[in-house]
């Protein structure tokens, strides 16, 4: 099976996201430099792949991005 290079891009940043137990919350820039994955590009993942119910993210002091349900429950 052939993926875009977006889709690619969402599995290494959910794999990312998933290695931050699940719970804690982590930034796009710091997923960004985990990854080698340009920060806009990771920013527009983060906000495709919460739309799509698989990330959860905050806004301000104390928010950040994780993981919408457990790692294990994500297919």
């Amino acid at each position: 099976m052939r993926l875009s290079n977006m889709a690619d891009y969402a599995v290494v940043v959910m794999g990312a996201a998933a290695r931050h137990c699940g719970g804690a919350r982590t930034s796009a820039t710091e997923l960004a430099s985990e990854t080698g994955i340009a920060l806009p590009t990771v920013q527009k993942l983060v906000s495709i792949l919460g739309k799509a119910g698989l990330l959860r993210s905050a806004r301000g002091l104390g928010g950040g991005i994780q993981l919408a349900r457990p790692a294990a429950a994500i297919t």
